[in-house]
């Protein structure tokens, strides 16, 4: 077995883990079970280029690696804070073979698969999950990757910083045959940068991520992240307790998360027992939400609860993750159905009938517009954006079809209710300062925050500030040299001018992201290729989208990238770098390039795809396929089809404003397509694929039968 490394210990790198060892058949060696404490924490065989001997052949030659201290990248016990829910319902934030209800059954087990998830229960979750698949010996914690480069042998090179809570630091260099980054889309925070002062004292201003909050609550709360027994509950009484009281806190942002913490610090005084803190609030906390007056605004926020077209209420999440949401978003990525003159100029049939229905005739066109509109009204009235000035600051400023629109769910109980108390303040408006000020005469020594906005108002004493304002979408290690993040089809920032960090105080200096000019001619002429390209994609996408009369979103660069020149991931099928694919390297891949409300709908399958690729088994004869019209086989896959795909596919997401977003079954219906498996997994008709609800479950089984094909094949070939 060649040696493999995962960066990434999340939902992504766990799944591909585990699917790449029941490829390679792992899992059927009498060495699997081992214990941990068997291998070394460094094995040998990442130490040494490969034309030194194997020393040990029962040493694992897989690792996992993560710079945090748990598994489970979102989920992981230092980033969970006390009402942190998933916006996925039990059954769709899952594995295929491990239902998350028989690890951590819901509160009421009647109503299970519509309750959303605990932060705290996908973590237990998570960690049973890799007990059942032997992972652990495989993981190292607190391992974080500094620097990427290729050797002349191709193999991989990693310096690494090792940190532990009872030694210093510790550099190492690992080399590995396959390299898979599964670092996500979370990993980076995106901490807008402020032209004030962070100090006006000793200690700085009490400003913080999102990410941090659970951190912050640990300290300032008593926060135990994972539930303990109830008898271990002690609430300490305010005027006892060390912890101190709460007065005002701002939250800046509008997306999902923002509208949470809102909620959570503006009834932190009612002392909920479910949060498992150990302070106690006496009175309410002044709350100020700061969301910009530009930008995407306020999320739209649907109700928990929805109804499928066959009557039945679930919980939102799996009203979405149905086929027939696909086909009534406007901007449905389709050819209406219709005659059509091939090369030879015969006439055939193209397209999609389900599109012809919707969007290729002015009554479809008309029906799609009156049902999102109705949506729209229902939403508004839920949160009754009329009912005072407050709540209209809240109203988003696009259509929730719009891809240009946040979209949450209102799983907190009686969000609208909580936002509409007094002492919640809302504001339209950006930060410009924020200065940390010496506290008043009183008791609490700790430090205050002012801040200020951009329309000159500006709010004082604020015992914490948290930007609730997302994630960079980019992998944070660093590449040596600095083209081969473009060679790899990764994001980058580049600053064509060679103008000074200095000048740009939204891209803090020495950030990895970051390629600083004057540019090489390799990386001019790539960046040059790929604008050429997607000029000529544009033509061909903008006359698909107009066929179903898409309205097409103008999206600004994010704030961090304003004044660079941001390029966009260029990765084939979201997973693989086409100049390698190109010159048959299969030694390289990422997962979770990807934006979806369902990702764990899509892991699975992305997971599969990768360890096939990395094996070699995307380059089998297309025998081995159901639907030679659907194959895929990378050997018979030019590169000009290759980067037409992805230009494509980024040109798709610019103009209709989805970026990173990809619809989650149709995106695995390609994936199962390429492996040739089949994409239709629920059975029972057309209704029923078009209505039914995708979670996780229905891809159980999609290794074994990966396998059974490619055992077929062989034998076929012998």
């Amino acid at each position: 077995m060649e040696r493999v490394v995962i960066v990434g210990a999340g939902l992504y790198g766990l799944i591909a883990a585990k699917t790449y060892l029941q490829i390679v058949g792992a899992y059927h060696d009498e060495n699997t079970g081992k214990r941990t404490d068997e291998i070394a924490e460094i094995p040998v065989c990442f130490t040494e280029s490969n034309d030194a001997p194997q020393k040990n052949s029962s040493e694992s030659r897989l690792l996992v690696i993560d710079s945090a201290s748990d598994i489970g990248g979102t989920w992981a016990e230092e980033r969970l804070y006390p009402n942190l829910l998933s916006q996925n319902s039990y059954g769709l934030y899952e594995f295929s073979d491990l239902p998350l209800s028989d690890v951590v059954p819901g509160e009421h087990a009647d109503d299970t698969h519509n309750q959303f998830i605990l932060g705290w229960k996908i973590n237990c979750y998570l960690r049973a999950w890799v007990e059942k698949w032997q992972l652990k010996k495989h993981i190292r914690l607190n391992w974080k990757v500094n620097d990427i480069s290729r050797l002349e042998t191709k193999e991989w090179k990693l310096k690494i910083s090792v940190s532990t809570s009872t030694s210093p630091i510790q550099c190492i260099t690992i080399i590995c045959d396959k390299l898979v980054l599964a670092t996500g889309l979370t990993s980076v925070p995106n901490m807008p940068e402020t032209k004030g002062s962070s100090t006006a004292s000793d200690n700085p201003a009490p400003v913080i991520h999102a990410k941090d909050v659970g951190e912050w609550a640990r300290k300032h709360l008593g926060y135990r992240p994972l539930k303990a027994p109830e008898s271990e509950v002690v609430r300490i009484p305010a005027k006892e307790s060390p912890y101190p009281q709460l007065r005002s806190v701002a939250v800046y942002g509008g997306a999902k998360s923002s509208f949470d913490l809102v909620h959570f610090f503006a009834t932190l005084h009612r002392n909920d027992p479910k949060l498992h803190l150990k302070s106690t609030q006496e009175s309410p906390i002044q709350v100020h939400w700061i969301i910009r007056n530009r930008g995407v605004g306020p999320a739209w926020m649907v109700p928990p609860m929805s109804i499928l077209p066959n009557g039945e209420t679930v919980a939102s999440d799996k009203a979405a993750s149905t086929r027939l949401i696909t086909h009534l978003t406007p901007c449905c990525y389709e050819i209406p159905k219709r005659l059509s003159i091939g090369p030879s100029g015969s006439l055939h049939w193209k397209g999609s009938w389900l599109a012809r229905l919707f969007h290729g005739n002015p009554v479809g066109r008309w029906w799609i517009s009156w049902l999102w509109r109705s949506i729209d009204k229902g939403l508004e009235d839920t949160a009754q954006y009329g009912s005072d000035p407050k709540m209209e600051k809240l109203r988003p400023e696009n259509s929730i079809v719009s891809c240009a629109s946040g979209i949450g769910i209102a799983n907190q109980a009686n969000l609208w209710e909580t936002i509409r108390l007094p002492h919640v303040n809302v504001y339209r408006s950006a930060i410009t300062d924020i200065v940390a000020t010496v506290p008043g005469k009183t008791t609490d020594s700790s430090a205050k925050a002012s801040v200020h906005l951009s329309d000159s108002n500006s709010i004082d004493e604020v015992d914490l500030v948290i930007h609730a304002t997302g994630y960079k979408p980019i992998v944070p290690i660093r590449f040596e040299p600095a083209s081969l993040r473009l060679e790899l089809g990764l994001s980058a920032l580049v600053d064509s001018r060679g103008k000074g960090v200095r000048e740009n105080r939204e891209i803090p200096a020495g950030t990895p992201e970051r390629i600083d000019g004057p540019l090489e001619s390799t990386i001019k002429d790539r960046i040059q290729h790929w604008e050429d390209l997607d000029r000529r994609s544009e033509v061909m996408v903008r006359k698909t989208l107009n066929a179903t009369r898409c309205a097409f979103t103008d999206r600004s660069p994010p704030s961090w990238a304003e004044s660079h020149k941001l390029v966009p991931y260029r990765l084939f099928r979201r997973m693989v770098a086409p100049e390698l694919v190109a010159q048959g390297d299969r030694s390289f891949a990422t997962l979770g390039v990807i934006l979806s409300s369902t990702i764990a709908v899509v892991a699975e399958v992305q997971a599969l795809w990768v360890a096939v690729f990395l094996t070699g088994g995307l380059d089998s004869p297309l025998e081995i396929k159901p639907n030679p019209n659907h194959a895929l086989s990378l050997k018979n896959l030019s590169s000009v089809d290759i980067e037409n795909a992805i230009s494509e596919d980024v040109v798709l997401g610019s103009l209709t404003g989805t970026g990173l977003e990809v619809e989650a079954i149709q995106y695995n219906d390609m994936l199962l397509r390429d492996l040739g498996l089949n994409p239709h997994r629920l059975g029972g008709g057309f209704y029923t694929e078009l209505t039914g609800v995708y979670g996780p479950s229905v891809y159980a089984g999609i290794v074994d039968e990966w396998k059974k094909k490619s055992q077929s094949l062989a034998v076929k070939t012998t």
